[in-house]
């Protein structure tokens, strides 16, 4: 039998401020352990671990052989025209594949815009660049779009339709997240109180908060699985008759009683900036904190009674 000791800490708050479509502020509190350094960081693998979007995966030229063979009649070689193509960033409604296509007659400058496909699809960046072709001839390429979930395999349908000519796979993916980043800050009124501030920056395919659920929907899977190794059941735990819950009141700053000055700097003097940190304490304790008397006392006492709070109240967790 494993004993786990009371004192643990609750998130009681997620809030999210939208920045814009592509960045999003997820802050999360109250945290009163001292591992919430592990804990963003540790989120911040899962994040990137998680966040699923739409690649094309594979590729076909009409004629090419080689990734290092140039297209009659095109500017850019080969290889410089599949990393434009890698930089297009698209969506698939209600599908995991599609199939792409683009025949264009020069001269012209190709785009992502001139992608028509077999589902519907969106273009995010619809003019990005793939190639300049500068005489008469037609641009001829077809490709594959696949969710980044599924593991890229050669796909033999692909490399037999509408013409033969060498297949490139490419396994090398972006990630839609493009920039995510966490920091710590701690209440002014209590050190041990912590928040986590995540930003999250992605490409557009989803938003941040859509990446987050995400992660967090993995995270409970994955430690469901762990949890049941310890055969957790509800009926042993209302057995033992125990409900933990931390009061919201008692993180509140002093501040909020509206105490005189006095009553207030003589209680921040001796480390007391919550109001659990106050109601903890007997009638004796607060007699012996220097320039605190007996008129200071009852005004303490009158404003916690106001607030059906009394003095020398046990807490069980660490506030």
């Amino acid at each position: 039998m494993i004993n786990y000791h009371k004192k643990v800490f609750f998130l009681n708050k997620i809030s999210i401020k939208k920045i814009n479509y592509f960045r999003y502020l997820i802050k999360i509190e109250p945290f009163l352990n001292t591992f919430i350094d592990s804990f963003g960081n540790f989120l911040k693998r899962c994040l990137f671990l998680t966040s699923f979007g739409y690649k094309i995966s594979h590729i076909k030229f009409y004629n090419i052989y080689s990734e290092y063979s140039n297209i009659k009649g095109v500017l850019e070689d080969t290889y410089i025209i599949i990393e434009n193509i890698k930089k297009i960033i698209l969506k698939i409604h209600n599908n995991f594949f599609a199939n792409l296509i683009i025949k264009k007659k020069g001269p012209c400058i190709i785009t992502a815009k001139d992608i028509f496909s077999n589902k519907k699809i969106s273009i995010l960046n619809p003019n990005q660049i793939i190639a300049n072709v500068n005489s008469h001839v037609i641009f001829f390429v077809i490709m594959k779009c696949s969710h980044s979930s599924f593991k890229i395999i050669e796909d033999y349908n692909f490399n037999n339709s509408i013409f033969n000519s060498k297949t490139f796979i490419i396994k090398t993916f972006n990630f839609e997240l493009i920039n995510v980043n966490y920091y710590i800050k701690k209440k002014y009124f209590n050190k041990n109180i912590k928040k986590l501030f995540f930003d999250i920056e992605t490409n557009g395919i989803y938003n941040s908060e859509y990446y987050f659920k995400t992660s967090i929907y993995y995270l409970k899977k994955y430690f469901d699985t762990l949890f049941s190794y310890f055969n957790y059941k509800k009926k042993e735990i209302v057995k033992e008759n125990y409900i933990f819950k931390i009061n919201p009141l008692f993180l509140r700053s002093i501040d909020n009683l509206g105490l005189s000055i006095r009553s207030s700097n003589c209680l921040k003097y001796n480390n007391i900036y919550s109001i659990g940190d106050l109601i903890k304490k007997s009638e004796s304790d607060l007699l012996q904190i220097p320039k605190l008397g007996y008129k200071s006392l009852f005004e303490i006492k009158n404003v916690l009674f106001k607030k059906s709070l009394n003095l020398n109240t046990k807490i069980d967790y660490e506030i």
